[in-house]
């Protein structure tokens, strides 16, 4: 009786060990897997302007799959990931719609940070003659099409709230700074760099701990 009383014992310990065991592993699991996502959607959306590379790639690739198809894979792979429990009879954690969110956001912001940084490096000022005036008298966003004193168009053009104000019309002459590479929007002369460190970080940790927190969720009711 005492021996059967240690065995049941020693048993509960060791089972007890395996599933504190199986629970880091899950759990370093799933941190891997968003920290890999978070420096996918931050690489992608960030060196799309900063850094030059073929035009389908900075401004089609990268942006699409940081800010949009990272998102939703950090969301539909916890989902999916989970097979013992069929899938009418899964619960779904609220968590997970965060990343879903956060992470898009994350790509516009990281986006824009990377747009500053490469008007930074290599920006030029120039001043340019306001050629066209797109969306003029309507509810969508004003966009001016720049030409430099050489008669070479300034790509992408001017957008509303970067310098493209009501104001602003066709024969007008406007300081902007511009991308030679044409992968950053110019900026009008008010422009200075942003600072994004802050924003970059609260939605990143917000990205990760509620990815986390979710996943881990489904995993336990997996269990």
């Amino acid at each position: 009786m005492v021996r059967e009383e240690g065995e049941f014992a020693v048993g509960a310990e060791d089972a007890s060990e395996n599933q504190a065991r199986e629970g880091r592993s899950v759990f370093l699991r799933w941190l891997l897997f968003y920290l890999v996502c978070l420096a996918g959607i931050i690489g992608l959306t960030w060196l799309a302007p900063a850094v030059p590379l073929d035009p389908w790639i900075s401004n089609g690739a990268a942006p699409v799959l940081g800010a949009f198809l990272i998102p939703v894979a950090a969301f539909l792979v916890p989902v999916f990931w989970i097979r013992r429990v069929p899938h009418r009879q899964r619960k779904l954690a609220w968590q997970l719609l965060l990343p879903l969110v956060t992470g898009s956001v994350l790509g516009f912001v990281a986006q824009g940070a990377g747009e500053d940084s490469a008007l930074k490096e290599r920006g030029r000022w120039v001043e340019a003659k306001v050629v066209a005036v797109k969306n003029d008298n309507s509810n969508k966003t004003r966009q001016c099409t720049l030409r430099k004193p050489n008669g070479q168009e300034v790509a992408p053009g001017l957008k509303e709230g970067d310098g493209c104000e009501d104001g602003v019309g066709r024969g007008e002459v406007v300081r902007v700074r511009y991308d030679p590479e044409g992968l950053a929007g110019p900026e009008g002369e008010s422009w200075k760099p942003g600072s994004y460190g802050v924003v970059i970080a609260v939605l990143g940790t917000a990205f990760v701990g509620f990815g986390m927190w979710g996943s881990m969720r489904m995993s336990r009711q997996d269990q």
